[in-house]
């Protein structure tokens, strides 16, 4: 008993002690940084549904002085639900914003600490401790907190699910099973990529007999309920949606140049670029307003260098999980940022410097830890399946939609619990295979 006190309380104090280490960076870096008009772009759109919630009990995109405001499902409401929290909460900007920013990085601290939690039962301490001493220093997830973008609420969320699921797993317990399920729901409402995430991950155990089927039950149609809810609201409401919002990332996820340069150079106002981008843009509404035509459409561009776009696609899972966003400021800033603690603060340069060297090590051993995974599935943990399965699932859709290391963030804390997996099991191979050579025939 005194053996299982005494590692109990080591346990706490290594995970309180990484998940204070990631709050005291992320507030830090948000209460130094500057932002070059932070609520921009996506942000703006988050602050337009969350005033006119506030104001007129309408979920809408609607500008502040619209004549009329009209609802429609083109954002998912989860963030700016949450936005409209801080806002009614601390009043005018920029009092609001400040406190969302602290408010988001005590969730993203809160994340590497509920993502350890979650590994703790087929991660033994040791590479525990390293892959959350990374989650914890880990730029993207750093810088990501001072923006108000749903990186930061949507990893929580999914790191909120897993923690409770490892438990519910463990207990058998129904109602935890529920309440992981309702997690996921919020997640789906924060960001419509994961509305078949749950269902295929009970699936997955189900296929696999990992867990009891109505366990597996409760969590797919629980998971299901909010964004169900959602989807009848949508379906009344009209407009623009979710869906439409998907195909204009299907077509954005086709054109290989947009990511490269012309995205960029648009925005320049460079008239090559430009009239690129307005080809891009008809292709959005053709496929969005006629599917069928609009797909053939891409079909037929793609046919006209099919190498080139195989080799694309191919090459997308590495841009997914690789470093400089480019969709956005570049390096490991969405927005433009006037001053970042990043740029002159020594510790933090070398933070930078060496996360870079090893993130595509990282990629790669994330890599190694999901065959890993798969090759001991009948006897590892359920929930290593399920983040294996989480990382190949996020890896496919955006694949097949925008491939942008900025939708990585969120999960960034999976890859990194899977590549100390996959180092853990190279670990182990090399040294059995050493003992195998000392010890000789028998």
């Amino acid at each position: 008993m005194g053996m299982t006190q005494a590692s109990s309380r080591a346990w706490i104090l290594l995970l309180a002690g990484i998940g204070l280490l990631a709050f005291v960076l992320r507030w830090y870096y948000v209460t130094h940084a500057m932002v070059n008009t932070p609520i921009r772009s996506d942000a703006l759109e988050y602050y337009y549904y969350a005033w006119n919630l506030l104001h007129h009990g309408v979920f809408s995109m609607a500008k502040t002085d619209a004549p009329q405001v009209m609802s429609d499902g083109f954002r998912d409401p989860g963030y700016p639900v949450f936005l409209a929290s801080w806002i009614a909460a601390f009043g005018e900007f920029p009092r609001w914003y400040l406190n969302l920013l602290v408010g988001q990085a005590l969730l993203g601290a809160l994340t590497v600490m509920m993502l350890m939690s979650a590994a703790r039962t087929w991660l033994s301490t040791r590479w525990l401790a390293g892959a959350g001493v990374l989650m914890a220093i880990w730029p993207h997830s750093i810088t990501i907190t001072g923006f108000a973008l749903t990186e930061t609420l949507f990893g929580f969320l999914i790191a909120a699910a897993l923690c409770v699921l490892s438990v519910a797993l463990r207990r058998g317990s129904g109602w935890l099973m529920a309440l992981t399920g309702l997690l996921f729901g919020m997640a789906a409402l924060t960001n419509a990529m994961a509305i078949p995430l749950a269902p295929c991950l009970a699936l997955l155990l189900w296929m696999m007999n990992r867990a009891p089927r109505r366990l597996l039950a409760t969590l797919a149609l629980s998971a299901l309920l909010l964004p169900l809810c959602w989807g009848l609201r949508n379906v009344q409401v009209g407009g623009a949606s979710s869906g439409s919002r998907a195909a204009m990332n299907l077509v954005q996820g086709s054109w290989p140049d947009y990511h490269d340069n012309f995205y960029r150079y648009a925005v320049d106002h460079d008239a090559e670029a430009t009239k690129k981008l307005g080809l891009m843009g008809s292709e959005i509404r053709l496929v969005q307003e006629h599917p069928g035509q609009g797909l053939s459409s891409m079909a037929q561009r793609m046919s006209a260098a099919p190498g080139h776009y195989i080799a694309w696609y191919l090459s997308k899972p590495a841009l997914l999980w690789g470093w400089s966003i480019r969709v956005g400021a570049g390096d490991i800033y969405v927005y433009p940022t006037t001053y970042s603690p990043f740029y002159d603060k020594l510790p933090l340069r070398v933070i930078v410097s060496v996360c870079y060297a090893l993130n595509p090590v990282l990629m790669l051993f994330m890599l190694i830890g999901c065959i890993a995974a798969w090759l001991h599935r009948r006897q590892a943990d359920p929930i290593l399946i399920v983040i294996m399965a989480m990382a190949a699932f996020v890896t496919l859709v955006y694949s097949i939609l925008q491939a942008e290391p900025r939708y990585s963030i969120p999960f960034r804390g999976i890859e990194l619990l899977l590549a100390a997996y996959g180092a853990s099991q190279l670990v182990r191979l090399a040294i059995a295979r050493r003992t195998a050579v000392q010890t000789g025939p028998t």
